[in-house]
């Protein structure tokens, strides 16, 4: 069965365009079959993003402007797209497995005038060659608890010091065991918020 972590969706594809709103910004996106949350930018995306910039406000993360920002698993997108909006020196690296949504990716961000990015094709951190300030993820729950610990586990060896981990699970999903995991890599986890079934955890390096 095709997921929207295959390499190269075979579904026929049909783009449309959906309007997400945060923090009183709107925005539109293209999104097509084939890409996790083609119909709207999902609840755990949303909170996730939204408790990021309360969590880094004016515009800063770590009371810096410039920071490097890896949205790894990025889908068409959305959380590059919000970062950069908010926070205007971030420097973006976008990575995922789906080369349509690497595409959608790249036409979603000019669409919004940004320019300065770098999206690169790879199932978690295979191609991966430079360390980040920030990564943030979604993870792909399909892919397995293989995948995902993998993700959590890499994400401590690219982030420089003092470097910090945002990622979104459902409770239902294993919200513990990854806080457990978390807890393993990183030596701590915080909870930044519990809404609607899901946790937002971030882990500092």
């Amino acid at each position: 069965m095709e997921h929207y972590f295959s390499e190269k969706p075979s579904i026929k594809s049909e783009k449309r365009n959906i309007k997400y709103s945060i923090n009183d910004k709107i925005f539109e996106f293209i999104t097509d079959n084939g890409v996790f949350s083609k119909s709207k930018v999902d609840f755990g995306t949303d909170l996730m993003l939204k408790e990021f910039i309360k969590e880094n406000r004016n515009g800063c993360f770590m009371n810096k402007e410039e920071f490097s920002v890896l949205d790894i698993g990025c889908g068409y997108g959305v959380v590059a797209v919000i970062i950069k909006s908010f926070y205007k020196k971030a420097e973006l690296t976008l990575s995922d497995i789906n080369e349509r949504a690497l595409e959608l990716s790249r036409e979603n961000l000019q669409r919004h005038g940004i320019e300065d990015f770098n999206t690169i094709k790879s199932s978690a951190f295979d191609n991966i060659d430079k360390m980040f300030d920030v990564i943030l993820s979604n993870p792909p729950i399909r892919a397995g608890k293989k995948i995902i610990f993998e993700i959590y586990e890499k994400s401590f060896d690219y982030l420089n010091r003092n470097g910090e981990f945002y990622c979104v699970i459902q409770t239902k999903h294993g919200a513990k065991s990854t806080q457990k995991k978390l807890e393993e890599v990183f030596g701590n986890c915080d909870t930044l918020t519990i809404n609607g079934g899901y946790r937002i955890y971030r882990s500092k390096k």
